[in-house]
């Protein structure tokens, strides 16, 4: 190994495996004279994934074997996987070659927390389901990720509105896209491998201000009637809850043999509602919407598929104001909505289209590919089916 071989590892690491969620917090534009067209953003785009695929077809794959899935490495854990990994960060240039072990030590936490700065990931140590992708992922697979990305980038550019809100899963992120420019962007939560959210073209049609929350089918069926059942209660903050139509006193109900379809279960609104302060209506059969949370802390997360289905929005107020700007409703007015106790609907001026997408390779600002998590497990599907989703 020659002295720059570490050196020369680590800069084909930070271009091979990268497999973040989008670093940025919620931020918008500062106007027009700043915002290039969001199409000519794509087309750069699917040329510099096009150009790094077309680098990565002349690397060799990795010689170490892949640390395959399984639970959370961290410091102080033993094992075959932990040999695994400290071999990938040898060949990475990483750690030491006299420092192979199959146990995660000090040496082995540093090198993954260089390894996820590299990606731009957050650098904890953990080696969660996000690192261990990154850290498995070959030349080969990360090349086929950025060109099926690019062809899919091209293909929206080429068919989308000019206004449209684009929501990416595997990177979990939703995009306004305004007359043809980036207005907006934010972190999102998505649903999680049991719940997918669905590739769904649709549109938004109302914004709810103070919204209820009625508890899904699935949500009601797998884990809240067994609450009812167990405690008595759905564990839900400030809930009404219904048996056949009428309102009742959970507690006083025998739950057993009660069947799912003759309760329902409506949270109040306020900080405490599981929607937060807004939802997005759109108008798909599967009851897949867009809301703000009382969770905030969950998009701090790197990876944010544990939704049920229906996309969080980091900060839906921000976005509710741009939307509502059309239907010529102020800041003003929509804290004077938040004030009033009950649901608050609002009709936009025209439905905005709705479009989610599957793009594992992004491009970020300085123009560095990010490579994310293939979080449902599709592959190279272009088009998903959108029937069976589970709000």
């Amino acid at each position: 190994m020659t002295a720059s071989a570490p050196a020369n590892r680590f800069r084909l690491a930070a271009l091979l495996l990268a497999a973040a969620a989008f670093a940025g917090t919620a931020h918008a534009l500062a106007g027009p004279a700043e915002a290039a067209p969001y199409r000519d953003t794509l087309t750069q785009w699917a040329e510099r994934l096009d150009a790094a695929a077309a680098q990565l077809d002349t690397i060799a794959p990795p010689l170490s074997p892949r640390i395959g899935e399984g639970a959370l490495l961290k410091r102080g854990g033993s094992g075959e996987r932990v040999g695994r990994l400290a071999q990938r960060l040898i060949e990475l240039g990483l750690l030491a070659p006299e420092q192979a072990t199959d146990q995660f030590t000090e040496a082995v936490d540093t090198a993954v927390r260089a390894f996820q700065i590299s990606q731009r990931m957050k650098p904890d140590g953990l080696v969660g389901g996000g690192t261990r992708a990154a850290l498995d992922r070959t030349p080969a697979e990360a090349a086929a990720q950025m060109r099926h990305s690019a062809a899919a980038m091209r293909g929206f550019r080429d068919t989308a509105p000019d206004t449209v809100l684009l929501v990416n899963l595997p990177n979990q992120t939703t995009t306004l896209v305004r007359s043809g420019e980036e207005a907006l962007t934010m972190r999102a939560i998505v649903g999680r491998p049991s719940r997918e959210t669905p590739l769904l073209q649709d549109q938004i049609t109302h914004v709810i201000v103070n919204p209820t929350w009625t508890v899904p089918p699935t949500i009601l069926k797998e884990d809240k009637l067994p609450l009812l059942r167990t405690k008595g209660t759905p564990g839900i903050q400030n809930a009404v809850v219904y048996l056949d139509g009428a309102e009742v006193a959970p507690e006083t109900v025998d739950w057993n043999g009660v069947t799912p379809g003759r309760v329902r279960i409506v949270q109040q609104p306020g900080d405490h509602n599981a929607l937060g302060r807004f939802r997005f209506n759109l108008t798909n059969p599967y009851n897949i919407y867009l809301h703000g949370t009382n969770e905030p802390r969950l998009f701090d997360r790197e990876v944010r598929t544990i939704s049920s289905g229906c996309v969080r929005l980091q900060d839906a107020r921000q976005m509710a104001e741009v939307l509502l700007a059309d239907a010529h409703v102020t800041p003003e007015r929509i804290t004077r909505m938040l004030d009033r106790p009950e649901p608050q609907w609002v009709k936009l001026a025209r439905p905005v289209p709705v479009q989610f997408v599957y793009w594992t390779a992004t491009v970020e600002e300085d123009g560095a590919v990010r490579l994310h998590p293939d979080v449902y497990d599709r592959g190279d599907e272009t088009v998903a089916a959108t029937s069976g989703s589970r709000a």
